[in-house]
């Protein structure tokens, strides 16, 4: 015979857990919104196409200075973004 099931309020999490999933949330919010910010703004700067880092790999720097390239990185910055933004919207307590 199956055991009766707990009452819903054993079920609901503590007040830190509901705050440490909030705090989980609002880092990975801020996480995706920050790092779509720089992928929008970076391949538009002198910092992305001055790379000290590339100096030596002339082919892949002048693929990466490529306008089709630098979009792509600013689309993929917007989805982070949108990304962000949506799970912020859509946040349910359970």
């Amino acid at each position: 015979m199956p055991e009766p099931s707990a009452p819903a309020a054993a079920a609901r999490p503590s007040g830190a857990a509901l705050w440490l999933e909030r705090m989980k949330l609002a880092v990975r919010v801020m996480f995706f919104i920050e790092l779509g910010m720089l992928l929008v703004l970076l391949p538009w700067t002198p910092l992305w196409t001055n790379n000290s880092l590339l100096s030596t790999h002339l082919s892949l720097r002048e693929w990466l200075n490529l306008g089709f390239v630098r979009g792509a990185m600013s689309g993929l910055g917007l989805v982070n973004i949108w990304f962000g933004i949506y799970e912020a919207v859509h946040y349910r307590e359970t």
